[in-house]
């Protein structure tokens, strides 16, 4: 085992309350840690853990299915993948949508016209496509 860290290091580390932790702990995204005196000790390894779980709670999964992620030992990782492809699905999804609003706000920063609706500048719009 590498450092001991106790739960409000870890607190600390991470910007999560021990509330979540505990709670992660709790439905098993964590795995109980060691303790010493009562008290929690983690590994540092829960750190780059809390990471991937942060970074897949970015991405929109929930937290039961980031248990299903973690947890997918199964050879191929079938219910991973299944759960990945959806998300990858939905990220691409939304990142069209980013990319055509960052289009309409370019577009509306150079437009010079007293409204969209009355815009004749000439200026390239791609809602008008």
């Amino acid at each position: 085992m590498g450092t001991a860290l106790t739960i409000g290091e870890v607190a600390r580390r991470t910007s999560l309350a021990p509330t979540a932790l505990r709670y992660y702990e709790k439905i098993g995204l964590l795995p109980a840690p060691a303790r010493i005196g009562g008290q929690r000790r983690y590994d540092e390894a829960v750190l780059t853990r809390l990471e991937v779980i942060g970074l897949c709670k970015a991405a929109g999964f929930a937290l039961d299915e980031i248990l299903v992620l973690l947890g997918d030992d199964a050879p191929g990782r079938p219910a991973s993948r299944t759960l990945a492809q959806a998300k990858l699905a939905e990220i691409d999804s939304a990142l069209a949508t980013l990319v055509r609003a960052r289009q309409i706000i370019e577009w509306a920063m150079e437009c010079t016209c007293p409204s969209i609706d009355a815009c004749v500048c000439g200026i390239h719009c791609p809602e008008r496509e």
